[in-house]
C-alpha cells in the first residue's frame, strides 16, 4: 500500500515575516533543529516569528500528524497531544493519516526513519534526481511502499 493511500500528504506554508507594523502576527514555527533523530518535536527549538501572511489551517499541527523534513537527513517525527497549532515550514510536511484507515501515525514515523524506509525514499528520490538526492519531492513521499504486515505487529499490543 502506498502512503498516499492512507495518508494525505500536505506541503508547509511559505511564511513572510511583516515588514509593515501593523497586521503581524506572531506563530510558532517548526524548525529543522526543533526535529529530533529519535522522532520528537523539540518546543524548545521553534522558532517565534511575526508573520504579515497567515498560514492554512491544513498547514498547522495537529495530534497524531507526522512531519517529515523534505531535505537530509529526512527525519520523520510524531506530533503528540499538546503540540497542536505549530507553522510547518514549506520545507517539511505532514501526513496526516486519513480518518478511516486504522493505521498508527508512530509506524509511518518508524517506517521513514528505519533503514529500510531511508533506502526505499534515496531509491524513489533518485529516479527524479540521478545523483544522491538532497531533498525528498512530494510526489516520492507520496508513493512510498508502506509495508502491510508490520502494521499487525503493531495491533497486537
Amino acid at each position: 500500500m502506498k502512503l498516499k493511500e492512507v495518508a494525505e500528504i500536505i506541503r508547509g506554508a511559505y511564511l513572510v515575516e511583516g515588514k509593515a507594523k501593523s497586521k503581524k502576527k506572531a506563530c510558532k514555527e517548526l524548525t529543522m533543529v526543533s526535529l529530533e533523530p529519535i522522532s520528537f518535536l523539540d518546543e524548545r527549538k521553534f522558532l517565534e516569528i511575526k508573520c504579515a501572511n497567515e498560514a492554512s489551517s491544513k498547514q498547522l499541527t495537529k495530534a497524531g500528524d507526522v512531519i517529515v523534513s523534505l531535505y537530509h537527513p529526512m527525519i520523520a517525527c510524531y506530533v503528540e497531544k499538546g503540540q497542536e497549532g505549530y507553522v510547518v515550514p514549506h520545507y517539511m510536511a505532514i501526513v496526516r493519516r486519513k480518518a478511516y484507515v486504522k493505521l498508527d501515525s508512530r509506524f509511518i514515523v518508524q517506517f521513514i526513519n528505519s533503514t529500510r524506509g531511508r533506502r526505499l525514499l534515496a531509491e524513489k528520490a533518485k529516479e527524479f534526481d540521478s545523483v544522491n538526492p538532497a531533498s525528498l519531492p512530494l510526489a516520492t513521499l507520496s508513493n512510498v511502499e508502506l509495508l502491510t504486515d508490520v502494521n499487525r505487529l503493531l495491533e497486537r499490543f
